[in-house]
């Protein structure tokens, strides 16, 4: 079984934080999309 070792940083805490704002800026910005999508669509 593999050793744990405390010097290695973990980045899922980082990982987790981006992950969160690229989500809440995609919600963001899904009207104004769905909006562009069916002006080009006509």
């Amino acid at each position: 079984m593999a050793g744990h070792d405390e010097n290695v940083p973990d980045g899922s805490g980082l990982l987790s934080v981006v992950l969160g704002l690229v989500v809440l800026v995609g919600m963001s910005a899904l009207p104004v999309t769905i909006g562009i999508v069916q002006i080009f669509t006509g």
